[in-house]
């Protein structure tokens, strides 16, 4: 798991700390959950299930997905575990949504390409350092605009290099974009949703004191 997507996870586990659970609806294969933190209506999300269809929607964009009659059998999994590409693949509404523009995947693709050239360009990679956060730059890298104009803008020959400057190549074909935070959390959402759910269902039909 990348560190962005562990922060995603420990963030969800942060905002959800006091969320309770509330069954609107339980007959099934028909359900509706609902869970937030009492008296707040920050990150509250709900669960809701019909044949072959699970609906994520709360404090953010909704989510629709389909695979199995019931899917809460396809998502059920550890708690903290999820599969962002394959789930996106189940989306049957707002796929367009789930990715956005990611600075870290630009900055990762940025310095592969950068340390592949160090040592025919030295100070190369100083030089991209000065051109996007020198005194004089103006790029803002922080939105795909902004990235995508730097990388086109790019060139770079020290005194001792004879020949053509350096470029970037083919930039047009770099993917620059990662799943959105949100839906990451969504995802979160809905396995840690069903295990509360899994457990409360459980805790009633286990008798007390019955070992399990």
């Amino acid at each position: 798991m990348s560190d962005r997507y562990q922060g995603i996870a420990e963030r969800f586990a942060r905002e959800t700390a006091e969320h309770t659970m509330t069954v609107r609806h339980d007959d099934g294969l028909y359900r509706h959950l609902r869970f937030q933190k009492p008296g707040s209506g920050s990150y509250w999300f709900d669960l809701i299930t019909v044949p072959h269809a699970l609906i994520f929607r709360g404090d953010g964009e909704s989510f629709v997905f389909d695979r199995l009659d019931d899917m809460f059998a396809f998502f059920r999994g550890p708690v903290g575990h999820i599969s962002p590409s394959y789930w996106a693949e189940k989306l049957t509404s707002h796929r367009d949504a789930t990715r956005t523009y990611s600075k870290d995947v630009f900055d990762q693709q940025v310095a592969a390409d950068l340390a592949d050239v160090e040592k025919d360009y030295p100070g190369v990679t100083k030089a991209w350092d000065e051109h996007v956060n020198g005194v004089l730059a103006e790029y803002n890298t922080e939105y795909e605009d902004g990235a995508r104009a730097a990388l086109n803008d790019f060139e770079y020959l020290p005194e001792e290099v004879a020949g053509e400057p350096f470029r970037f190549q083919d930039t047009w074909e770099w993917e620059l974009q990662d799943f959105h935070w949100w839906f990451l959390w969504a995802l979160h959402g809905i396995v840690w949703g069903i295990a509360q759910y899994d457990a409360a269902k459980q805790a009633v039909e286990t008798p007390a004191g019955v070992a399990q």
